[in-house]
């Protein structure tokens, strides 16, 4: 049965990338050089960290001194039409590949939602506009899970907001350097461009890239054709609301 359904199966992901894809990690883009905004730095560390601080008052580390400013992004995260800036951050590092990191979302100079998480070191953030055609936008965060008898590897996290609660819509593989077939101290550099189509159950995608130039300047050459991403689910993300 299994493999009676793989052809329609591919031929449903054929069909639904001619429909026009939606890029939500691309291996061969450099992701543009941004600096913190001293604003953003200001906001999260007057109105988010005293709010997040009493969650891991115990650690010393997360009194708000190592402070990170992940990302932020513009769109309509919990209500469709609203001018809205959400904010990730990193409140401090626990571990190798752990961190307590928070989620805002801001309209008007004011906090209209902030959810805090025990999750991984987050990287890198953007938006999606409106991938589920509900009216709001989405959030894509990259994550690095450290590094672990050499080998390393990133995910990406597709997210919708309301005001009290986060939705996931999946984690997806973007990086790795551990084999397929795992071999001890034997190393294979792998990303994969992730796509999506949108509806009201949105479709996801993944297509294999290999490195063949070096660690330094990497060569990523198409591996495969697009597949149906496989969602990361020994990955969890919870998010909390934060009063």
């Amino acid at each position: 049965m299994v493999l009676a359904a793989l052809p329609a199966l591919l031929c449903l992901a054929a069909i639904s990338l001619a429909q026009g894809t939606i890029v939500l990690y691309d291996p061969l883009v450099k992701s543009p050089e941004t600096a913190d905004s001293p604003s953003d730095e200001a906001f999260v560390k007057e109105k988010l960290v005293p709010k997040v601080q009493a969650r891991w008052g115990e650690d010393d580390a997360c009194n708000g001194s190592n402070l990170n400013i992940v990302g932020s992004v513009e769109g309509s995260f919990t209500r469709a039409g609203a001018k809205q800036r959400a904010i990730v951050y990193e409140l401090c590092q626990t571990g190798n590949g752990f961190a307590n990191n928070g989620l805002a979302v801001i309209e008007n100079g004011q906090v209209v939602a902030h959810f805090a998480e025990e999750g991984g070191w987050d990287l890198e953030v953007s938006r999606v506009s409106d991938l589920n055609k509900n009216g709001r936008d989405e959030i894509v965060i990259e994550t690095g899970g450290g590094m672990h008898q050499g080998y390393t590897g990133t995910s990406v996290t597709v997210l919708e907001l309301t005001q009290s609660s986060v939705t996931d819509f999946g984690t997806f593989l973007a990086f790795t350097n551990e084999c397929e077939n795992h071999a001890s101290n034997k190393y294979c550099d792998r990303s994969y461009k992730l796509t999506a189509t949108a509806g009201a159950k949105p479709l996801f995608f993944s297509q294999k890239f290999t490195n063949r130039g070096t660690d330094e300047k990497p060569r990523w050459v198409v591996a495969g054709k697009p597949l149906p991403a496989k969602n990361l689910g020994e990955i969890t993300r919870k998010f909390e609301a934060v009063k």
